[in-house]
């Protein structure tokens, strides 16, 4: 099994305008040090490549905090066998050593930031903080261990969140929530045309913020997309 390093999120702001707290961050080390995580291709459960060993937050230089994940690339079948999604794990403490070097290694130029093949470059690998974020947030695993999907966050403007539901009855849309002002509402997931309420009432003002927001965030509107078609498998 080849070991990798990642810093998989940190308490800095993001692009929306959010931040994880520190105690988020601890939720999840504690979460991957309690019960074994898939590594998936494309959020897509049916694809695991792997299996997240270990997490441990740890502050930074500038006095922000970061989630520093190992995690396992299976090189064989077999491999995959002895970490069952949702079976107990009992290996973390194997892995601890791992974060100690990356973190001296976080610490050095990005010219530098190399192994020598015993891990890769923190920073190289980017795709496991996104699917890291992706499985932690729209997953819940059952007491007997079976894993199931839960809402997907995408990206928030004002007090309006989009979401995307698993398996969401046709036609293609995505919801709108505002918890302030106790709104659920459906957008086309193509059109982004407001469709209706659940829930509280929408002005015309949101429903351009909405649109708005995806024509200058097209990046989010490919997230938008990409996520449903995962929540929809």
């Amino acid at each position: 099994m080849k070991i990798m390093t990642a810093v998989a999120s940190t308490t800095h702001l993001d692009l929306h305008n959010e931040r994880m707290s520190k105690s988020a961050l601890e939720g999840m080390a504690l979460q991957i040090r309690s019960k074994y995580i898939p590594q998936l291709v494309n959020h897509d459960l049916g694809r695991q490549i792997g299996v997240l060993l270990y997490g441990k937050v740890l502050s930074l230089e500038d006095g922000e905090f970061a989630l520093y994940v190992v995690s396992g690339i299976f090189e064989s079948e077999s491999e995959k066998q002895n970490y069952k999604l949702g079976s107990p794990n009992i290996v973390w403490r194997k892995y601890k050593h791992y974060l100690d070097y990356a973190k001296k290694l976080s610490n050095q130029k990005k010219d530098k930031r190399k192994s020598q093949g015993l891990l890769s470059d923190i920073r190289a690998d980017f795709n496991i903080a996104d699917l890291l974020e992706a499985h932690l947030d729209s997953t819940q695993v059952l007491p007997d261990g079976r894993i199931y999907k839960i809402k997907r966050f995408i990206a928030a403007t004002g007090d309006l969140r989009i979401e995307v539901y698993p398996k969401d009855h046709c036609p293609k849309h995505f919801h709108v929530t505002s918890k302030q002002r106790g709104i659920n509402a459906r957008f086309g997931l193509n059109t982004l045309e407001f469709i209706n309420t659940k829930s509280g009432r929408v002005k015309k003002d949101d429903i351009k913020k909405i649109q708005n927001f995806f024509e200058t965030h097209p990046e989010a509107l490919q997230k938008l997309k990409s996520e449903y078609k995962r929540m929809s498998l």
